[in-house]
């Protein structure tokens, strides 16, 4: 009887405590926390006869958050946004719409209930989450037809000038774009493909771009351009515009007294393209004199002479379009104290 005694008077406290550690576990569970964080909304569309852009936004869209969840789905949550970018357990808001999955595929301009969209995520059903609320509640979507077309295919660099093709095959594809659409269809080389297109062709998707839409040909073409002796043509040329660098420590200082102006205004021989003879007669200066801290100590009736420095335009120097066809002028110049050159002004 001791015994059974002995234990009883142990199992009531066991109990007591197991009891109360479900309570506690309950309560936990039971317990719902909020989190705020950001998240982004793109509108995708999944038809390529249709084209679906958002009204007088930009995308992605932000979206501002607050998610509400039991106290162990928002830790859960938490722990899998701060893992590092690169692991795919990484936890991100990025969410996408598409109009033909809720039944708005005709033309048309709708409203999206952006709160009611997120209310319903799936994804957010499983992370045991639900938006209470989100800093843009609509969206306004266009939903326009496309129409297949023939295309003539534009050859460009990545500053959306023209680029001179030796051929491009196909010449023209079929896409889908706009009714109204009559322009062309657009490859884009980087400064390395044109380089490399120069010696080889080049295979690169035709686009047409509406807005912030981007649509791709299906097929690629074929682009080659003319080598870059082919392309340049010799030009006569008169540099009038005549830029200084000088140090810092000279500046205030010192006035650069140019004597031979006159020859580096003469004509110069240059060899370039069109587009790049045209982009070199618009810099604000065609050639520039260096100025060292050591020319201070140049002697003043001989003064300095220095080989000038062209200011080809630096897109068109990576594409090799743009060079000299003669030696390089020589500038020369002396430095004068500021004090000595405002004395002899006013003399």
């Amino acid at each position: 009887m001791q015994a059974g005694e002995s234990f009883d008077k142990i199992k009531k406290p066991i109990v007591v405590a197991f009891l109360t550690l479900l309570i506690w576990a309950y309560a936990y569970l039971s317990l719902e926390e909020t989190v705020q964080r950001t998240g982004t909304l793109q509108i995708q569309c999944s038809r390529p006869d249709l084209l679906v852009t958002v009204v007088d936004r930009a995308e992605p869209i932000r979206l501002d958050l607050l998610l509400k969840g039991q106290a162990s789905a928002v830790a859960e949550f938490k722990k899998r946004w701060h893992l590092p970018s690169g692991d795919p357990q990484k936890e991100r808001l990025d969410f996408y719409y598409d109009p033909v999955d809720e039944g708005l595929a005709s033309p048309g301009t709708y409203t999206v209930n952006v709160l009611e969209f997120l209310r319903e995520s799936e994804r957010l059903r499983l992370l045991g989450l639900t938006v209470e609320s989100c800093s843009v509640e609509t969206v306004e979507v266009r939903v326009e037809k496309l129409v297949e077309k023939s295309l003539i295919v534009q050859c460009r660099d990545t500053r959306g000038q023209p680029i001179t093709h030796e051929t491009i095959d196909p010449a023209q594809v079929r896409m889908n774009v706009l009714e109204s659409y009559t322009g062309p269809a657009i490859v884009t080389l980087t400064d390395y493909q044109i380089a490399q297109a120069r010696r080889t062709a080049q295979r690169v998707k035709p686009y047409v771009q509406f807005g912030a839409r981007r649509i791709e040909a299906a097929d690629h073409v074929s682009v080659s351009l003319p080598s870059a002796e082919q392309a340049l043509k010799v030009r006569p040329f008169q540099p009038s515009r005549i830029g200084v660098l000088i140090s810092p420590d000279l500046q205030g200082r010192f006035v650069v007294r140019l004597l031979n102006a006159d020859e580096l205004r003469t004509s110069t021989s240059f060899r370039a393209t069109d587009a790049a003879m045209e982009a070199y007669d618009k810099q604000l200066y065609h050639v520039y004199i260096i100025v060292r801290d050591e020319d201070v100590n140049a002697d003043p009736q001989e003064g300095v002479s220095r080989t000038v420095v062209y200011n080809f335009p630096p897109e068109f120097i990576s594409k090799d379009e743009i060079q000299l066809n003669q030696d390089p002028r020589v500038a020369r110049f002396t430095l004068v104290p500021l004090a000595s050159a405002a004395s002899g002004t006013g003399g």
